[in-house]
């Protein structure tokens, strides 16, 4: 697991862990309790989606790198073996 991985997993664990103990301990009702719990849930569903979709662009961007690196590696091959081919 790469660096970043990890800073995001801590960061997601520490709202989430902190987001909890802070809603256990508030003295608020049953209800208006139930509403914080929804729209913090609703909040960290969002962040965790947004997480996501950064993570599978650069997810993209580094198999893009890798995908034009290894066509142009075997291109080069390709070239290398028909010209050596061609002189014979």
């Amino acid at each position: 697991m790469n660096t970043s991985t990890k800073v995001v997993g801590g960061i997601l664990l520490g709202t989430v862990v902190g987001t909890i103990s802070g809603l256990l301990l508030a003295p608020t009702s049953g209800k208006k309790m139930r509403q914080k719990l929804s729209s913090k849930s609703q909040d960290l569903s969002r962040e965790l989606a947004d997480n996501a979709n950064e993570s599978l662009k650069e997810a993209k961007k580094i198999y893009n790198k890798v995908l034009d690196s290894t066509a142009r590696k075997g291109k080069s091959s390709i070239d290398n073996l028909t010209e050596s081919i061609s002189v014979q």
